[in-house]
């Protein structure tokens, strides 16, 4: 008889296997760094980075971060430093709050810390502070982005960790919106070559996020009280909530047996299904958890974000212009097909139990 597939068990094995080569879909081939690998990653878009309250809120995520994250991180990245070089060792770097704490509220917040083996190299562990300039807040350009991840491998084996960090985060964080799911990290200064590795996941991939959060964060569309996709995780503050009808429309659309709702300070956090999906099953691609949210929440999605990656050089593949509009819109199904998809979901899908849900579901 075949023994269950046990994921975690192979990962230990092979801890490479989620590792994509640098430049691989570029002209001129792969180069010998890693340009991508697959991880869980949270995305949480918030305001006032500039305040010294919100300010001490990232120092403290952080130190929750690195209780386990530590002895994986090796590098610093920062974008225009006031002080000090962009790139250091992590064992090299002042302590976070040490270095805010030399910072005027004009200056850039750019913490991006890492654990690749090599500076250029992407990796799993990742914390990544984009906060806008107070003078850019009061223009009412203050969208700001915290971007953390943990490997596939930590991930299985502590199923509930990355859930606990997420509403952590959120209710520091108060943001407006937020998710959560598998995605690609690409290298943290090489995007450019590694964004074609990404977009050819993604076309095989719907579970996958994609594109830079930092660079979406202050482009018109995000102005307005919508969001740009779900995931394994979806925060709403209260305006998006109220936007769709409130908890108990919400309820009413998405089983408990599939579907946990968390309170998160000004909003709310949805889980949809028992783990991240990257994909669905051999009839359709799309995962039925995520399928049901994205209906229940697509009339406060945006319409357009504009491209989500950069533009091509010899024709590799990016998503941009009318193929970003339509990964937005990667999950959308019509109003008759929803009985079906329903079904998929309560006859093959893991219901939430102890093990993959918090206990304080609301």
């Amino acid at each position: 008889m075949a023994q269950p597939f046990d994921l975690a068990e192979e990962l230990a094995k092979q801890p490479h296997l989620l590792e994509i080569p640098g430049n691989l879909l570029m002209k001129g081939g792969p180069e010998d760094y890693i340009g991508a690998v697959l991880c869980v990653r949270g995305t949480l878009y918030f305001r006032e980075a500039h305040t010294p309250l919100v300010r001490e809120a990232l120092c403290q995520c952080f130190d929750e971060f690195k209780q386990v994250a530590e002895p994986h991180l090796t590098w610093l990245w920062r974008e225009e430093p006031p002080k000090g070089k962009p790139l250091i060792a992590y064992k090299d770097a002042k302590p976070l709050r040490e270095m805010m704490l030399e910072m005027d509220e004009d200056d850039h917040l750019s913490f991006s810390y890492t654990n690749g083996k090599n500076a250029h190299d992407a990796g799993a562990w990742l914390f990544d502070i984009y906060g806008k300039r107070g003078w850019q807040a009061k223009m009412g350009d203050g969208l700001s982005v915290l971007e953390f991840s943990v490997p596939l491998l930590y991930q299985e084996q502590n199923p509930l960790f990355f859930q606990q960090l997420f509403m952590s985060f959120a209710r520091r964080l108060n943001p407006e919106q937020g998710y959560a799911g598998l995605a690609f990290n690409l290298s943290p200064t090489r995007r450019d070559e590694n964004e074609p590795t990404e977009a050819f996941m993604a076309q095989r991939m719907p579970g996958l996020d994609v594109g830079t959060a930092a660079l979406l964060a202050n482009r018109p569309a995000f102005k307005h009280s919508k969001i740009k996709s779900i995931s394994w995780l979806t925060l709403l503050d209260q305006v998006r909530l109220d936007q769709v009808g409130g908890l108990d429309v919400l309820r009413g659309q998405l089983p408990s047996s599939h579907f946990a709702f968390y309170e998160c300070g000004n909003g709310v956090v949805i889980q949809a299904g028992a783990h991240p999906y990257l994909g669905g099953d051999a009839d359709d691609p799309r995962p039925a958890p995520y399928v049901l949210l994205n209906h229940a929440l697509k009339g406060i999605r945006y319409e357009t974000v504009g491209s989500l990656h950069g533009g091509s050089h010899d024709g590799e593949l990016r998503v941009v212009g009318w193929s970003a509009d339509q990964w937005l819109k990667r999950l959308d199904v019509e109003n008759g097909e929803l009985a079906a998809w329903q079904t998929k979901l309560i006859s093959n899908e893991p219901h939430l139990n102890a093990t993959n849900s918090l206990a304080e579901r609301i």
